[in-house]
């Protein structure tokens, strides 16, 4: 992100989690080079996440949770905090600064589709809550920041995978994205949260963000964590789950071990489990520890059960019984591994024995479960908007494997089993 010649020259510094400057920049109208063993001060420090930002990309997104405020009012705080704003001139929605004439615009898309044609001149357009802006608004927008070297950057917090945003612009890197970054020559896209800002605990927000996490999960993850917006009965286990640190109480049952065997493009996935129960017959259900992975080779799944899982082969496994070569393989490595039951409409039924708990309570540490328990959703009419009582067959590789690890607590209904407990 090269700067005009006349500006002056800034330095900056990214910060890590720790607070630590890992790395001094200084910009100029050639780009920014990194003076990190020079001595000087950075006029600002910036989170290590966004230092991808500051190099020239045509195209720079960043989504995620919890946006601060307007673009405009954040420009026009941080000059007065410098203590600079005699330098500029700001007014209707504009700022300009007085001598070398650079001047920011704000206009809204919404009602100004045909004004913001007239911005073909600028270098760099920044769209905030760019979730909301509409497909005709982007064939407007994105032709018309042409100028060289011109830059279009955008910030939002997803709320529909159906935004044209969303479709248009992250869908397509998404399974490409490393560490939550995709880069190509063209396009830079960040998922960045809370998480990834060294400062945010000494600001008030933090309690804000605990006190949604613990009256509203479902709200809390669009909001903090950037996932998105699913109405609670759009979730299969809306309303019923959320995440903690714990360790398994000695009155708890278990563990109970449960394996999805994976293919070409889906993960092998794995999770212990433990039960709670408590008066009334009512129970919980606890996540402690899971393990996943794509392209996990057969021979390679008994060392992964061992390592990441304690007591693997204290504790009875149950697996896909669709894939009777790999239980017939991982038996012979010395482990207790029984195939599930299935039966027409055993997931519906999993799935309702599972709501029957008070709760589910997952790990902290668990974070692939805990995707896929935002994303396990039952399909929507797309023309009245209705949900249905058919399950989306996505996201549900730890949701499978969640259901064998309980194969002995879930039966048939009619069919006369006894459940047993270990």
């Amino acid at each position: 992100m090269p700067l005009p010649a006349q500006l002056p020259v800034p330095f900056l510094a990214s910060a890590n989690m720790q607070k630590q400057v890992i790395r001094k920049l200084r910009m100029t109208a050639d780009g920014v080079t990194d003076v990190t063993h020079e001595d000087c001060e950075a006029d600002h420090l910036i989170p290590e996440r966004l230092e991808k930002l500051l190099y020239p990309k045509r195209f720079k997104f960043i989504f995620g949770g919890r946006g601060s405020d307007s673009s405009y009012q954040e420009l026009v705080d941080e000059i007065t905090r410098k203590g600079e704003l005699k330098e500029f001139r700001v007014i209707n929605n504009e700022i300009t600064h007085k001598s070398t004439k650079a001047k920011f615009r704000f206009k809204g898309l919404y009602r100004n589709q045909t004004t913001v044609k007239g911005f073909a001149g600028i270098t760099l357009g920044w769209v905030e809550e760019a979730e909301n802006v509409s497909q005709v608004s982007w064939d407007i927008l994105e032709p018309t920041i042409r100028a060289a070297n011109s830059e279009l950057w955008c910030s939002f917090n997803p709320n529909k995978e159906s935004d044209p945003t969303w479709k248009n612009w992250i869908e397509p890197y998404r399974s490409q994205m490393t560490d939550g970054i995709y880069e190509d020559e063209e396009m830079l896209i960040i998922e960045c949260n809370y998480s990834d800002n060294p400062w945010f605990h000494e600001t008030p927000l933090p309690s804000s963000m605990e006190r949604m996490k613990s009256t509203d999960y479902d709200r809390y993850l669009w909001i903090w964590e950037g996932k998105f917006n699913k109405r609670s009965d759009e979730q299969v286990f809306g309303g019923k789950w959320r995440t903690d640190m714990f360790e398994p109480q000695p009155h708890w049952h278990g563990p109970y071990y449960g394996m999805d065997f994976g293919f070409s493009q889906d993960p092998t996935a794995m999770v212990e489990t433990w039960i709670e129960e408590l008066p009334g017959e009512r129970r919980k259900v606890y996540v402690r520890r899971e393990y996943g992975r794509v392209g996990l080779e057969i021979t390679d799944t008994p060392t992964a059960m061992i390592q990441s899982f304690p007591e693997a082969k204290k504790h009875r496994w149950h697996g896909d019984s669709s894939r009777p070569e790999m239980i017939s393989h991982i038996r012979r490595q010395g482990f207790d591994i029984q195939p599930c039951n299935k039966w027409p409409g055993s997931v519906e039924e999993g799935v309702m024995w599972l709501r029957g708990c008070d709760e589910i309570v997952i790990h902290e540490d668990c974070k692939q479960i805990k995707e896929e328990m935002m994303n396990y959703s039952y399909k929507v009419d797309k023309l009245t908007g209705n949900v249905l009582t058919d399950i989306v067959d996505k996201w549900n590789h730890f949701m499978d494997a969640l259901r064998y690890s309980l194969n002995q607590h879930i039966v048939q209904r009619g069919a006369g089993w006894i459940r047993r407990k270990r």
